[in-house]
């Protein structure tokens, strides 16, 4: 009789024990999932590996922006998703970082596939995500400029002064690092060198 109660003491247990054991490697595994992004002086401008950005972003009340019209200086365009779990981990450090560096920031956010500006908009407010700019564009439009690669979200893009790629990060950066304004002012830097 003690060693069938014995047996369920060790099913409980040992039940126990793998429900600790499983949430604990869930527990890591959602960790790597919002884990810091990579630096911004990562980002290594190479030779162009692109054709001009041409395509426009739609921003809230039908107000359009043409990419174009930042040639002659690099940037960075920033593509997220309002449907990307690391990408809605990544926004406040992103708008934070956009309101340190004031209102010539060389970041252009863009939402691709997230509907109209004004549902982009409403999405910002519902995660408490201020002063990020809202524009948006559609997929078709940015796969086309990348030559239909698929792309992985976020993604962010160095742009030189001609509008072509010159350095890609897949996923997020780190823009809440101490030194990440001085690190975007080296790498523009180097873009235009």
């Amino acid at each position: 009789m003690s060693s069938g109660l014995l047996s369920r003491r060790n099913v409980v247990f040992g039940t126990a024990g793998l429900a600790v054991a499983v949430s604990y490697g869930a527990s890591k595994l959602a960790g790597t999932v919002v884990r810091p992004g990579m630096p911004i002086d990562r980002l290594t401008p190479g030779k162009a590996v692109s054709g001009p950005v041409g395509f426009g972003l739609a921003g809230p009340g039908g107000v359009r922006y043409a990419l174009a019209s930042r040639r002659g200086a690099p940037f960075l365009l920033h593509v997220w998703a309002t449907w990307c779990p690391p990408c809605r981990h990544e926004l406040p450090g992103l708008a934070a970082f956009m309101k340190t560096w004031g209102p010539d920031c060389p970041v252009v956010p863009v939402a691709v596939s997230s509907g109209s500006p004004e549902e982009i908009h409403a999405f910002l407010e519902r995660d408490d995500v201020a002063g990020l700019p809202v524009w948006a564009v559609a997929g078709e439009d940015l796969k086309a400029w990348c030559g239909n690669r698929a792309l992985a979200i976020p993604v962010t893009f160095l742009i030189d002064g001609a509008g072509c790629i010159r350095a890609t990060a897949a996923g997020s950066l780190d823009w809440a690092t101490p030194g990440a304004p001085a690190a975007m002012r080296r790498v523009l830097a180097a873009t235009t060198a």
